[in-house]
């Protein structure tokens, strides 16, 4: 028995009549005839009785093979899509624009398990700061991008979906031998006296610490602004200058020369996923699986 005598018996179950069930599929109603016959003598049963020359009755083995027919055939055509999917799967470039954090969020291991998985499709990652990001991200210029949520909240919400993949928390970083190095949590007007080195405005960190200073109302000396997470470090290293940084994202730079410390009143940001709507191949909503899952 094939799929073609499944979808031939759901036909001639809701035509009722082998002329339209016939007409329905595209054969002859002689070929319909010998299949329906074939199929009977192969379950050593009767589907349909023939005494109505009008209209077919459908007996009651073949009410219940057309229980299991609409089965077999939903679940054959889920399968083709899976197979198409995987051959499209099998070829392509995912282009994602992204801040430069991959590697402290786990994500570029993901990209790598996935390359081993998939070793036909290919990757293509621009690492940008916030402000270009977006911009490339509104020309649709990547697939997928990866950013933070005060930064995703610029997006249009009615073109493009996002994904929270991670949190982390923003710390104040300091020299080990700060004044504020013994406290264990600080508050802004703490922070007064202190010259401000920062990341570079599209950051995410710098919207996030201006906001926070507006709050406490006053405004923050920035002496100094760049978009690499080592250079802030070396910048504050034996002074009295503080930075901000998202503390997974530092994790991996720090050393005995400086320590991290929350504010009283905790910022949390969220690091997202987004993508345009409708626009997504198959290999890149594979990928969105391995992000998230």
């Amino acid at each position: 028995m094939t799929i073609d005598d499944f979808y031939s018996f759901i036909t001639l179950y809701k035509t009722r009549n082998i002329s339209d069930a016939a007409i329905a599929l595209n054969i002859t109603q002689s070929a319909l005839s010998k299949r329906l016959r074939n199929m009977q003598q192969e379950l050593d049963t009767a589907l349909i009785s023939t005494r109505n020359k009008r209209q077919l009755t459908i007996t009651e083995s073949g009410e219940v093979f057309f229980r299991y027919a609409q089965t077999l055939t939903a679940q054959y055509q889920l399968l083709q899509q899976e197979l198409l999917d995987y051959r499209e799967l099998r070829r392509g470039t995912i282009q994602i624009g992204s801040v430069p954090v991959m590697a402290q969020y786990g994500l570029a291991s993901k990209m790598s398990q996935f390359m081993q998985d998939y070793p036909q499709i290919n990757f293509s990652l621009a690492e940008l700061e916030g402000a270009d990001l977006l911009t490339q991200l509104q020309h649709q210029s990547f697939d997928l991008g990866i950013l933070r949520d005060v930064q995703s909240q610029q997006l249009n919400h009615s073109q493009f979906d996002a994904v929270t993949l991670t949190d982390d928390e923003l710390k104040v970083v300091l020299p080990s031998d700060h004044p504020l190095a013994h406290q264990t949590s600080i508050q802004l007007p703490d922070l007064r006296p202190f010259d401000v080195v920062t990341l570079s405005p599209g950051s995410g960190v710098y919207e996030r610490i201006s906001e926070r200073y507006q709050q406490a109302g006053f405004t923050p000396n920035i002496r100094f602004s760049t978009p690499h997470i080592e250079t802030l470090l070396a910048m504050i290293a034996h002074t009295d200058r503080v930075t901000f940084l998202f503390a997974k994202s530092v994790a991996p730079f720090m050393t005995a020369d400086f320590v991290m410390r929350p504010f009283t009143d905790p910022i949390i940001s969220h690091l997202q996923l987004v993508y345009p709507h409708g626009t997504l191949s198959p290999a890149a909503q594979r990928f969105i699986h391995y992000l998230t899952d």
